[in-house]
């Protein structure tokens, strides 16, 4: 069976799938055929589906599994000719209307302090940076120093779009606090370290740091949850959300809608005081 799966992840890599996906959907299968056997028919999927349930999955990890399930069938009857014919349907979930693990302005400024306390200004930078302007960590990446001398800068985001991005007060006074200590100076990028620009891993590595010292959730520890931040604080502020979708480079204005909803804590607490 160890054969099939190593094949059937190689037949998903050339299906264009990333290494990672066909990874995980082999995983899937692998745990399948220690479930069922190497048997497939409706009957048994349905079954797979009643023992998965049992076992208290989510009905997202259930339905990624069915896709597992789905593309191994697929590939048997392309590459193996074995003519399955059978109907898998994915469990149906009422759409979600809130967030969970979204970072809060408590654990912005934590992070921040953590920052401080290691005496490392160029990560609180990175993090006033995210959050005062919502920039993706590409476009990010893509400021000069001249830039924090500027009340806007223009960055390119997804899909080739420009776009104009405000440059806070208090955010240039952190930016010109970094530029003192800022490595590599004749470099024309903003933020840098001893090899030169740095890249999106590192803005990772640094955010989990100091998640790890402030004890932050390891689903909170990512870039784009500043920029989560940055929208509902905005539309708290009195922004509107077709104003919000303009500074956060949204072109369908649904997206940002997505990005101010309430997290799931502060349905609770607002339902607590009705």
């Amino acid at each position: 069976m160890d054969t099939f799966v190593q094949e059937f992840s190689e037949f998903l890599i050339e299906n264009e799938l990333a290494a990672n996906t066909a990874h995980s959907y082999a995983s899937d299968m692998q745990g399948f055929f220690t479930m069922m056997g190497s048997d497939i028919s409706t009957k048994i999927i349905r079954s797979y589906i009643e023992k998965l349930q049992a076992q208290n999955l989510s009905i997202k990890t259930i339905n990624r599994k069915l896709v597992s399930l789905k593309q191994y069938i697929a590939y048997l009857n392309e590459c193996k000719a074995a003519k399955l014919i059978v109907r898998i349907r994915q469990l149906k979930q009422q759409r979600q209307n809130y967030l969970e693990d979204i970072l809060t302005p408590n654990d912005f400024a934590s992070l921040v302090a953590a920052a401080e306390k290691s005496q490392d200004i160029r990560a609180k930078a990175i993090f006033y940076t995210l959050y005062y302007t919502g920039l993706r960590v590409s476009e990010m990446l893509q400021l000069h120093t001249a830039d924090i001398y500027e009340n806007t800068v223009t960055v390119k985001g997804k899909g080739s779009k420009f776009r104009e991005v405000f440059i806070s007060k208090k955010l240039q006074q952190v930016l010109k606090e970094y530029l003192e200590v800022r490595l590599n100076t004749a470099e024309n990028a903003l933020f840098t370290g001893q090899r030169g620009q740095i890249n999106r891993q590192t803005v990772d590595r640094i955010i989990k740091l100091y998640a790890g010292k402030t004890r932050l959730k390891r689903t909170k520890a990512h870039a784009h949850n500043f920029r989560h931040l940055f929208c509902k604080t905005a539309l708290e502020k009195g922004l509107s959300i077709d104003t919000i979708a303009d500074l956060a480079g949204h072109t369908d204005i649904n997206t940002t809608r997505i990005y101010t909803r309430k997290s799931k804590k502060e349905l609770l607490a607002a339902i607590d005081k009705m």
